[in-house]
C-alpha cells in the first residue's frame, strides 16, 4: 500500500494483543543509502522508535504492532542509530539535479508499506513560503541524499520539458486573423 509521509503522520500505534495505545507516528527514519524506511518515531521527543520490521499491519488508519516490546530507544538498534547520526531529513531538504539546477524543496514523499521503501519525492520551489509548480520525482532518479541536499538525475527535468513541448498549445503568433475594419 502506498502512503505519503504527511498522511502517515499522526496515525495511532496500537498493540495488537491488548489493543493498547503505544504512541503516534511523529517522524520516519529513512536510510539515505537505499531509501528504506527503517523506523517510526512514536513521540515528539524522538526518544522512542518502532522498527518497521515489527509492524504487523496498517489498517483503518492505525499502525498495528504484535506487542509493546517492539518499541526501543534510538541507540538500542545499531543500524538505526548509525542512520540517525547522519542527520538526514527528507522534508524541506533542497533538491538539485546533477548539473546543479535547483528544483525546489521536498514537501512530501511517498513510500510503499510492503517493503517499506521510498517511492517518490514531491518537490516544489517556494515563493513567500507558498509552494509553486510541484513535481513528483521517482526514487529511481535519486543519485544521492545528504543532510543538506538531494541530487537527482538531469533526465527528470529533460522529460518534463519534453512533455511541456509536446503538450503545448500551437503557436498562434503567426496565425492570420481577420480584423474588423
Amino acid at each position: 500500500m502506498q502512503k505519503s509521509y504527511r498522511e502517515f503522520l499522526g496515525l495511532p500505534i496500537r498493540d495488537k494483543s491488548t489493543k493498547g495505545f503505544l504512541g503516534k507516528v511523529y517522524d520516519l527514519v529513512v536510510n539515505p543509502a537505499d531509501g528504506e524506511i527503517l523506523a517510526i518515531f512514536t513521540n515528539r521527543e524522538r526518544s522512542v522508535l518502532l522498527p518497521t520490521v515489527d509492524i504487523s499491519r496498517i489498517a483503518n488508519d492505525v499502525v498495528w504492532v504484535e506487542n509493546a516490546e517492539a518499541l526501543a530507544a534510538p541507540d538500542e538498534i545499531i543500524r538505526i542509530a548509525e542512520v540517525l547520526k547522519l542527520g538526514v531529513h527528507l522534508i524541506d531538504n533542497k533538491v538539485f539535479t546533477v548539473s546543479r539546477q535547483h528544483l525546489g524543496q521536498v514537501l512530501d514523499y511517498r513510500f510503499e508499506t510492503n517493503g517499506w521503501v521510498l517511492t517518490k519525492l514531491e518537490v516544489a520551489k517556494r515563493i513567500l513560503s507558498i509552494p509553486t509548480e510541484k513535481k513528483l520525482i521517482n526514487s529511481s532518479q535519486i543519485v544521492r541524499i545528504t543532510p543538506k541536499e538531494i541530487t537527482v538525475r538531469d533526465a527528470v527535468v529533460e522529460v518534463r520539458n519534453e512533455m511541456r513541448e509536446r503538450d503545448a498549445l500551437p503557436d498562434l503568433s503567426t496565425a492570420a486573423f481577420k480584423t474588423k475594419s
